[in-house]
């Protein structure tokens, strides 16, 4: 049975995870694995190489994906629930600030600032979206999954609040196996289940990145050289959520492992090991990080203070 605590401690680990994995992440991004691993293997906060887009940030200060993330899940609290028309609003006001500083402009990606500045000059949430298939809307999604309970009601919230941003199948897909497989995770299923439903949910908008994770699960044995050679690391959402969910798979019992994995994968490395770290933290609670990553984790007590408030309100929500 999951207690009180432990559920609190699944929520506070799947938002922690995925700010920590964003963090580390970040330092690898854009960059092949070969050269990551001939640099040197990130198991630790730093500083980004001269041109990544996180160049400008401080070692342990996580990117967009986990402010859009957090983003998402205040307004999920703001609203007793997933409104598309006051988190795009949100969004886009977000956005807008972000765009004009000069030091994290460059951190959006090309679909979601297209996305923005439609939204910002009038354009309807069902209509902003962009049709290139990223994974922007798979790499914020987490609370959706932290929130409802319902698999169908996950999976419908998922796919709502990609449409802002990303209008896709595929990267509607990736939202909707991402979040789903945090409900799975949080309410106890093993890898297998969780990696299997996510792949049954994303195939109703895209069978191939349905497909392809499942064979994330099937390929965990195998060298990561192999599997991210496979699966791909790029900006995509076919490779981008396939190879989270490897890593994942990989080491389901190591979160650090799981998380380290991601983020010297090479390719869009904060938003696979941002995914990697909202699963793994899911399913074993904020205990298993490890001490390190969580005190070098810049503005924690904003990712932990709001992981509490979707904690709280779900269970008013359930009531």
């Amino acid at each position: 049975m999951i207690t009180h605590e432990i559920l609190k401690s699944k929520y506070l680990g799947c938002m922690l995870g995925a700010a920590i994995g964003d963090a580390l992440g970040k330092q690898n991004e854009g960059l092949k694995r070969h050269d990551i691993l001939k640099r040197d293997y990130v198991t630790d906060y730093g500083k980004s190489p001269q041109g990544c887009p996180g160049e400008h940030l401080k070692p342990g200060e996580y990117t967009d994906d986990t402010e859009q993330m957090l983003l998402l899940a205040m307004s999920l609290v703001e609203c007793n629930g997933f409104n598309s028309d006051y988190f795009a609003k949100r969004l886009a006001r977000w956005g807008e600030d972000t765009m004009k500083d000069p030091l994290r402009k460059n951190l959006i990606g090309p679909s979601s600032s297209a996305a923005i500045k439609k939204l910002n000059s009038g354009a309807g949430w069902r209509e902003a979206g962009s049709d290139i298939p990223s994974c922007g809307s798979a790499m914020r999604v987490a609370p959706i999954g932290l929130f409802y309970d319902a698999l169908d009601e996950v999976e419908e919230k998922a796919a709502l609040s990609s449409l802002p941003t990303h209008k896709s199948n595929a990267a509607i897909a990736g939202a909707v196996a991402v979040a789903v497989a945090v409900r799975c995770a949080v309410s106890g299923m093993d890898c297998n289940g969780i990696i299997n439903e996510a792949s049954i949910r994303a195939s109703k908008y895209d069978i191939d990145i349905g497909e392809k994770i499942g064979s994330s699960y099937m390929k965990r044995d195998s060298e990561p050289d192999d599997a991210f050679g496979w699966l791909g690391t790029s900006y995509l959402v076919n490779e981008t959520v396939p190879s989270a969910f490897y890593c994942f798979s990989r080491h389901s019992g190591n979160p650090e492992k799981a998380i380290t994995e991601a983020v010297n994968a090479g390719g869009d490395t904060d938003s696979i090991a941002c995914i990697t770290g909202a699963l793994s933290g899911a399913v074993h609670g904020a205990l298993a990080l490890p001490d390190r990553w969580v005190r070098g984790l810049l503005n924690r007590e904003t990712v932990e203070r709001v992981a509490e408030m979707v904690f709280v309100k779900a269970e008013k929500e359930r009531l």
